[in-house]
């Protein structure tokens, strides 16, 4: 409590992260696997573990050692001027195992790669409108935040103004949001027609592959077929916003297991660990614009060497641990949602889980499925989710922004059940 107080003298937004919640902070201290400790020293079980991050959970030996041998050796570079070999070393792993990754380029944030994509993409194409979808979420930046589906556009299909967007802001560039258009996910026909229309204006489509942003939602059965065959006919660049789910889900992305393999691909968060690193990844003949110079952007920290270690460290581990790896974490998941659903029905209560390997969400409904965030808020019941997170809390349980649960490698049986038993009894309060 003295350092919310503190903080209110010296933060607007009490922290730095999109807008503060009603609830209160909790300032972390120090972590180990799946589980956190605050600066009064209560133990908390981490389901947010950095929204995506953290795939080895908190203090995992191996990888914090190759962060610390970085150190020791190269801090910084002269970005432009100078590389480490760690830069082609990483390129090299990511073409290995990205279904389409040719070439490879690297950046601080997901937000900074979203924007050189555009870039590419609008240079490689000659056009300059990009298509996304309701409840994506494609970083802060003017063009792709906020905005929502317009049911009353007519031919161009802008993202309307609405107060009720959770990405409203003010201060946005006036034209901003006419860069794009936008359109409900899994939804054929609307994309179709949009580009019977207006393919020559459209250089770049972009999605999740899965929307965790919007509620975990997953594509329909043929959608990202449907969708890649009509960008290929008229001539448009698909890319997945893999920043969730890119090493996370598996050690090829989402793409390997959807087998739909885009144009380009943007990867984040988990890609190195824990460390701040972007990257984005395609077509050959799309990055010789970068060889050729007709395409620039600039970053002090593009390529920054301890990040690149920490990447390397962790596709190292990834393949290390191989399929097992993947299906030991999986295994768990399944558990503990499984788990979270009985607790709900002992309790009188209606639940679902939708997501994909290492993230899941839950909502409060008896609807399935649900394909989009729309969908998925007209159904579930908000009130009872925010109840249910405030339970939560109270047993000592972090759940991620959206009624999300980020999973690690490091979640145990023993966290999965006490989880289990924390949610049983907050389920008995809301």
């Amino acid at each position: 409590m003295r350092l919310i107080e503190r903080a209110s003298h010296v933060m607007s937004s009490r922290q730095s992260n999109v807008r503060a919640l009603a609830e209160p902070s909790i300032f972390v201290e120090s972590g180990q696997g799946q589980r956190v400790w605050d600066v009064d020293g209560k133990e908390w079980l981490d389901f947010a573990i950095a929204m995506g991050p953290g795939i080895w959970g908190h203090g995992c030996r191996e990888y914090l050692d190759a962060i610390h041998n970085q150190l020791d050796k190269l801090l910084y570079v002269q970005s432009g001027a100078c590389q480490s070999r760690l830069e082609v070393e990483l390129a090299e792993k990511i073409v290995e195992h990205v279904p389409s990754a040719e070439h490879v380029r690297f950046h601080l944030s997901g937000s900074e790669a979203v924007q050189m994509t555009l870039r590419l993409a609008r240079a490689y194409t000659g056009k300059s409108k990009f298509v996304r979808f309701g409840g994506h979420y494609h970083g802060w930046l003017d063009n792709v935040i906020g905005g929502v589906v317009d049911p009353a556009a007519n031919d161009l299909p802008y993202a309307a103004i609405s107060d009720s967007d959770p990405f409203y802001t003010e201060g946005r560039a006036e034209h901003a949001l006419e860069e794009s258009f936008l359109i409900p996910w899994n939804d054929i026909g609307a994309l179709k027609t949009l580009l019977e229309n207006h393919a020559d204006k459209i250089a770049l489509l972009i999605m999740e592959v899965f929307n965790s942003n919007g509620g975990g939602a997953s594509p329909k059965p043929g959608y990202l077929e449907e969708v890649q065959q009509l960008c290929q006919k008229y001539g448009v660049l698909l890319c997945f916003d893999e920043i969730i789910t890119g090493f996370r889900t598996a050690i090829g992305g989402a793409q390997s297991i959807v087998g739909v393999t885009p144009d380009l691909t943007i990867f984040g968060k988990a890609i190195a660990g824990g460390m701040p690193l972007a990257a984005i990844a395609g077509r050959k003949d799309i990055f010789d614009l970068f060889r050729q110079n007709k395409v620039i952007g600039a970053g002090t920290f593009n390529s920054f060497p301890v990040s690149m270690a920490a990447s390397l460290a962790t596709i190292r581990m990834l393949e290390n641990g191989g399929d097992e790896l993947y299906a030991r974490r999986n295994s768990l998941q399944a558990k503990l949602e499984a788990g979270l659903r009985e607790a709900a029905q002992a309790k009188g209560h209606d639940l679902v889980t939708l997501g994909l390997p290492g993230n899941f969400c839950t909502h409060f409904t008896a609807k399935e499925p649900m394909w989009t965030s729309a969908e998925i808020g007209a159904n579930a019941d908000a009130g009872k989710a925010m109840r249910f997170r405030q339970g939560l809390r109270e047993q000592g349980v972090i759940q991620g922004l959206g009624s999300r649960w980020f999973v690690s490698f490091a979640l145990t049986d023993e966290d999965v059940e006490a989880t289990v038993e924390f949610a049983a009894r907050a389920m008995e309060r809301i």
